[in-house]
């Protein structure tokens, strides 16, 4: 009888755990096709680009074409900047705020900057997360890329405000 019941319980054990497994790996497969760069493109957001003369500026300001690299990666569903990798972000942005052309120091893209910031390391949170949702992982996607929109934004206004010649009277 006892090992009737040993039988039992054991075959029950391994029925479970078999089961958990085919779980666990539906709930991944169901997960992956939401995190593509189709999904990432049909995001609703404004992108601005940079306008040409600002290009010229930021031609030689390394960090931010670090930074427009990694979210140029980000678009096309690459989140291997973010994972396990907060240190190097650390780095990045520390450098990009230190290393801001003198045309675009003001105090507006600076804030834009701390805005981006705080969206990547967010994103680089939810990523990092062993129970995080696709969709929230979409959302902070969807965060970063506006901030970043509005950075560029930013700093085609103050371009802009320079290069007219406005006359008092």
């Amino acid at each position: 009888m006892k090992l009737l019941i040993s039988i039992c319980l054991l075959i029950c054990l391994v029925s479970c755990g078999n089961s958990n497994e085919d779980t666990s790996q539906n709930e991944q497969d169901i997960a992956l096709p939401t995190l593509s760069k189709q999904n990432i493109q049909k995001l609703n957001y404004t992108e601005y680009l940079l306008d040409s003369k600002v290009q010229v500026i930021t031609k030689n300001w390394t960090k931010y074409n670090e930074l427009a690299d990694v979210i140029s990666n980000l678009k096309q569903a690459d989140l291997a900047f973010f994972k396990g990798n907060q240190v190097i972000l650390e780095a990045l942005i520390t450098d990009l705020k230190e290393s801001i052309p003198e045309q675009l120091n003001s105090p507006p893209i600076i804030s834009r900057i701390i805005a981006l910031e705080t969206k990547l390391y967010k994103l680089e949170s939810v990523v990092n997360l062993s129970n995080a949702t696709p969709e929230e992982i979409m959302a902070s996607i969807k965060e970063v890329l506006v901030s970043f929109s509005n950075l560029n934004l930013q700093m085609n206004k103050k371009i802009e405000r320079e290069s007219q010649k406005i006359i008092k009277p």
